[in-house]
C-alpha cells in the first residue's frame, strides 16, 4: 500500500516521533511511504534514510498565523497529487484539518486522523474549547477513522460530539522495549537523587511551575531535557531563581534511555496532555513518576502504585510527593518496578504498530500481514 503521513512538527518528539515509528514499520514491510511535514531536521533526515518520499511544508507551524496557515494548504495538495496515496494518515490538529480538506476536495479515501491530545482539551476557556471542537466536528465528517491515543481523548470527543463513537478508536502510544532492556542504573550524583523532565519547552508543560517546585527542594537535582520556544525564558528563570547549581538545562537529546538510567524520579507537570511518550519511556526505565492528573496520564500512572497524580499547578502537593520519593529509595524502586511491568504489558511499540496496521487493512479491505512487527 501507499501511505502518506501528514504532520505538523515543532521539534522532534510527540507526534513526529510517533510518525517516524509508523514509517519505519511500514517501510520494513515493503510499503511505499510519503511524508508531508515541517522541515524538522531529525524527522526529515530519518525519513530520507528509510527511503520515504519527503514533501517539506515550511508553513506547518504550531502557532496560528493566517497567511502561513493558508500557504500550508498548497504543499499538502501537491504531495497528494504527486504521491497518489492509497491512504492518508494525518497527525496533529493543523495538519489534520488541511489533509482532511484536500481528502474531501480530491476525493481521496480512506483518511485517518490521529489526535495526539485534542486542541479543545482542558486548560482553555470553555467557549474556546467549544469553538475548536466545532471545527474538529466539521473535519470529522470527511474522516474515515479517528485514532485517539487515550480513552480520555475518546470520551472527550464523544462529549463534544466531534464524531460518532463508531468512528473513534483508541490506540495507545507505545515505546520500543529494546531501547530499555540493557539499562544499567547509575548511582546518584553527589548523593542527591536526580529528578528529570523530558519534553518540549512549551507552555503546556508548565516549566516555570516546575522550577518553582525545584526552589522548594534542597535535597535533589533537577534535569530539564528538551528544546522549544520557551528555552531562553526557562534559562533566564532558572538564573533569576538562583538555581543554576540545582536545575540543569540540557538541549534536546537522542540518548533518552541513557538519561533515564541516571534518573531517580521522573516528573511531568503539564497543564494538558494526550498520552505522553515521555512518561511511557520513564515507566520502561523503571522510574516512579510524579505528574499532573490531566489528559490520559491517569491511564499510565495509578496514584500511589507507580507514581503520584497531582492536580495541575498544586505546588504544595507536588513538592510533598517528590519529597516522599526522595526520602524513600525502597518506595522509588517498588513504584518503578510496578510502572515498568505496566508499560511492558500495555504500552509497547509493537502493540501500537500492529493495531494501526489493523486499521489500515480494515479500511482498505486487505488481509492482515503475517509478518512480525519490525518497527523498533
Amino acid at each position: 500500500m501507499k501511505v502518506l503521513y501528514v504532520v505538523t512538527s515543532a521539534g522532534f518528539g510527540g507526534a513526529p516521533l510517533h510518525v517516524l515509528q509508523l514509517m519505519r514499520y511500514m517501510r520494513s514491510l515493503g510499503h511505499s511511504v510519503g511524508l508531508v511535514s515541517a522541515p524538522e531536521p531529525r524527522l526529515v533526515r530519518e525519513a530520507e534514510k528509510l527511503g520515504v518520499e519527503v514533501f517539506p511544508n515550511p508553513y506547518f507551524v504550531r502557532r496560528f498565523h493566517l497567511i502561513n496557515d493558508l500557504r500550508a494548504f498548497i504543499p499538502v495538495y501537491r504531495a497528494i497529487k504527486k504521491f497518489k496515496p492509497d491512504i492518508i494518515h494525518a497527525h496533529s490538529s493543523k495538519a489534520g484539518i488541511i489533509a482532511r480538506f484536500w481528502s474531501a476536495v480530491l476525493n481521496v479515501k480512506p483518511i485517518i486522523f490521529t489526535a495526539h491530545g485534542w486542541v479543545f482539551t482542558e486548560g482553555r476557556k470553555f467557549w474556546i474549547r467549544w469553538l475548536l471542537a466545532q471545527i474538529e466536528r466539521i473535519a470529522a465528517i470527511t474522516t474515515t477513522k479517528i485514532i485517539c491515543v487515550s480513552e480520555h481523548d475518546r470520551e472527550l470527543a464523544i462529549k463534544f460530539k466531534v464524531a460518532s463513537p463508531e468512528k473513534l478508536i483508541v490506540i495507545h502510544n507505545g515505546v520500543d522495549i529494546s531501547l530499555f532492556q540493557n539499562i544499567v542504573k547509575s548511582q546518584p550524583r553527589n548523593n542527591k537523587p536526580v529528578i528529570t523532565f523530558v519534553g518540549r519547552l512549551a507552555p503546556p508543560k508548565d516549566l516555570f511551575f516546575l522550577i518553582d517546585v525545584a526552589e522548594r527542594i534542597n535535597n535533589a537535582v533537577f534535569w530539564i531535557v528538551g528544546d522549544g520556544e520557551l528555552r531562553e525564558k526557562v534559562k533566564r528563570y532558572i538564573s533569576k531563581k538562583g538555581l543554576i547549581d540545582r536545575v540543569v538545562l540540557f538541549w534536546e537529546r537522542c540518548d533518552i534511555p541513557e538519561i533515564l538510567s541516571q534518573t531517580d524520579i521522573f516528573v511531568l507537570p503539564s497543564r494538558w496532555e494526550g498520552l505522553p511518550l515521555a512518561i511511557i519511556e520513564a515507566m520502561m526505565a523503571g522510574l516512579p513518576v510524579v505528574a499532573s492528573n490531566v489528559g490520559g496520564i491517569s491511564e499510565l500512572i495509578e496514584d500511589g502504585v507507580n507514581g503520584f497524580l497531582i492536580p495541575p499547578r498544586d505546588a504544595v502537593r507536588f513538592t510533598k510527593a517528590l519529597q516522599i520519593l526522595i526520602e524513600d529509595e525502597t518506595l522509588r524502586k517498588k513504584m518503578g518496578e510496578a510502572g515498568r511491568e505496566k508499560a511492558m504489558k500495555n504500552f509497547t511499540l509493537d502493540k501500537m504498530l500492529s493495531k494501526t496496521m489493523e486499521v489500515y487493512c480494515e479500511l482498505l479491505k486487505l488481509k492482515e500481514p503475517v509478518e512480525n512487527v519490525k518497527g523498533s
